[in-house]
């Protein structure tokens, strides 16, 4: 090889490591950036999550304090968490106005004979109702290409190499992978109800004066059922923002659902920008998942006073709920 082929092979390999190392860089710097986030996303969620615990926590000893029955306890923490928190709330106003007897809370919740609690205490089932993170979503790794051995050395690594990379690891040295933690960060830090069957029934209208429901009733149980859709709507735009985004695991690559993805996501954004009007928000909130309110339904008919009453929630909304039209 002459002078001038050895300096153009010299200047071809100096550019090909310099490729290199910007490689390395840019693969380097975006997967710090993203466990950073990822990081900050976990610890954030933690503290979430004991907040969520100490509510718990809080409402199961008052409710002790108060002699419910333990096996009551239990079911609600193993079938549906939240309504602990709820009865709780419901059963201190009582008290405040003098209502309050243990016959009357116990009155409130039923549980099936075949309910089985497992052995579990109220601490451990408190902990089983709010997990740390979820469990995200098992990776892929990203099919791997024919490359002869140059493009292998500096090809530049895709978003998805390093998003599976940095998805993959732990981030706190336990059992939680980035992934989780991606999961976890719009997931609810408390469990909602158990699916299938019931094994119990809460009645919150047990603790209200005379079996009615007032303002005061009517206003929590607004306010439940608005914060449920608030949760449900926050995930849900979540989880659509990643099913059409290119760089995120869950991206949809099949053309014809990804615009069907994105047609309700478009449909969600445009009822959460409702900012001057809450009754008609809440309405189509529940007009695209009607499960959440069914749910509260089932559960009282002081819910269904309440979303009947027009000073709560828009006419026709539980029209809407009992039509014979499903999710």
């Amino acid at each position: 090889m002459g002078f001038f082929g050895r300096v153009a092979l010299g200047s071809a390999l100096g550019g090909l490591a310099k490729d290199m190392k910007e490689n390395r860089e840019y693969a380097r710097d975006k997967a710090e950036r993203v466990q950073d986030y990822l990081y900050q996303r976990g610890l954030e969620r933690r503290q979430e999550v004991n907040k969520t615990r100490n509510a718990l926590q809080n409402s199961v000893e008052y409710l002790q304090s108060k002699d419910m029955d333990s096996r009551s306890i239990n079911a609600m923490l193993m079938e549906n968490p939240k309504e602990i928190i709820r009865l709780a709330a419901a059963a201190q106003e009582a008290e405040k106005e003098g209502r309050l007897t243990k016959a009357i809370l116990n009155q409130a919740v039923e549980v099936a004979s075949d309910f089985d609690d497992e052995g579990l205490t109220p601490s451990e089932l408190i902990k089983k109702a709010t997990p740390d993170f979820v469990k995200g979503t098992d990776l892929k790794k990203p099919e791997e290409v024919e490359l002869n051995a140059l493009q292998k050395l500096f090809g530049r690594t895709s978003s998805q190499d390093i998003l599976y990379d940095v998805y993959s690891q732990s981030l706190f040295g336990d059992e939680a992978t980035g992934a989780d933690v991606a999961a976890s960060i719009s997931a609810p830090t408390i469990k909602g109800r158990k699916e299938g069957p019931g094994k119990i029934t809460v009645d919150l209208g047990a603790l209200a004066e005379d079996d009615t429901y007032d303002s005061s009733y009517k206003r929590d149980a607004r306010n439940a059922i608005r914060g449920e859709y608030d949760s449900w709507a926050t995930s849900k735009r979540n989880e659509l923002a990643n099913a059409i985004d290119p760089d995120h695991q869950d991206y949809v690559s099949d053309a014809g659902k990804r615009n069907k993805v994105l047609e309700y996501y478009n449909k969600l954004i445009e009822i959460l920008s409702i900012e001057d009007n809450d009754l008609l928000k809440y309405q189509k909130l529940m007009e695209l998942n009607k499960n959440i309110a069914k749910n509260y339904l089932e559960q009282s008919p002081g819910f269904a006073a309440t979303l009947s009453d027009p000073d709560y929630f828009l006419d026709g909304t539980i029209d809407i709920l009992n039509a014979d039209q499903t999710e």
